[in-house]
């Protein structure tokens, strides 16, 4: 690993221990441990020592193509910002790219870089899941009948959608906490202009904040009128057992009755007593699905 002089940026991406050593040996900075930036108490993700602020977000998922959430560890001071993660992330290629437009005057300005691409690819998850909810509630509220399997598919993409918002209201809540930790104390060192851009972040988490909600009432609401649709439709089988149940009664009955084996009984010596006993029993099985039919409770199937 080479040593440039006075980096403003040190980017640990699963370290080694050598990497650990050199990292610890040009910033003069103690180097988290994986353990230090996985431990969920508040005072351990967030606090200060000296003139270096230790930052962490436990579970940062900022990538939708299969990576699993990771932590990653923030050390920020005066003179150098230090990140160390164990994962892929969109983020921080778009923050070391956006070097190549925007030269960075401060360890600061690097820091407010950083969070405004989270925040800008977490907005863009975000507009994505949104996408999708829309495609999702155009194949549920369909003029069409759609079958049992057909739904639970529907809920199986819920459950994806939702998953992904969860990965991505984790992420925000570990930045929200670090960017109103980073207002409150303002250093000496941050110039008001990195401050006056943390403000708008913040104000862009709060409105992603709301935009959550909308996303996960939505969820909810598509999950509940799939659970509804597929009561209706075992309704529907249900309606028809019924139906069927109903109809075949009467000529039950008659067959039973005229299947006894009495000795008299004046049917057996009627000449045309069995094509009438099928036409009763056939006219018994009509006359009730007439009868649901002219009641409309047949309407739609």
């Amino acid at each position: 690993m080479g040593r440039p002089d006075k980096p403003i940026w040190i980017d640990l991406f699963d370290p080694s221990q050598d990497e650990r050593a050199c990292a610890a040996q040009i910033t003069g900075l103690r180097i988290p441990e994986r353990g230090d930036v996985d431990n969920l108490a508040l005072s351990s993700r967030i606090r200060t020592d000296d003139d270096a602020m230790y930052l962490s977000i436990p579970y940062f998922a900022d990538s939708a193509n299969g990576h699993k959430a990771a932590p990653v560890g923030i050390v920020v001071t005066d003179r150098v910002l230090m990140t160390l993660r164990f994962a892929p992330s969109p983020a921080f290629d778009l923050a070391n790219e956006s070097c190549n437009v925007h030269r960075w005057e401060s360890s600061a300005d690097v820091l407010a870089t950083l969070i405004e691409a989270i925040v800008n690819l977490a907005a863009k998850r975000m507009e994505d899941v949104s996408a999708d909810l829309k495609k999702l509630s155009d194949r549920i509220f369909t003029r069409e009948r759609i079958g049992t399997p057909a739904l639970r598919n529907c809920m199986l993409e819920v459950g994806r959608l939702e998953g992904e918002q969860a990965r991505n209201r984790s992420s925000m809540l570990g930045v929200q906490r670090i960017v109103s930790f980073v207002r409150a104390k303002k250093p000496d060192w941050m110039p008001d202009e990195v401050e006056l851009r943390l403000r708008v972040v913040d104000h862009d988490l709060r409105t992603l904040d709301e935009f959550d909600d909308q996303l996960t009432n939505k969820l909810q609401f598509l999950l509940d009128a799939s659970l509804g649709f597929i009561s209706t439709d075992q309704n529907h089988v249900m309606k028809v057992l019924t139906v069927t149940s109903v109809a075949t009664i009467p000529p039950v009955i008659l067959a039973g009755i005229w299947g006894m084996n009495f000795k008299r009984m004046p049917e057996l010596d009627w000449t045309f007593g069995y094509p009438l006993a099928l036409g009763a029993i056939a006219l018994s099985i009509l006359l009730p699905v007439l009868f649901f039919k002219w009641r409309g409770w047949l309407s739609g199937d």
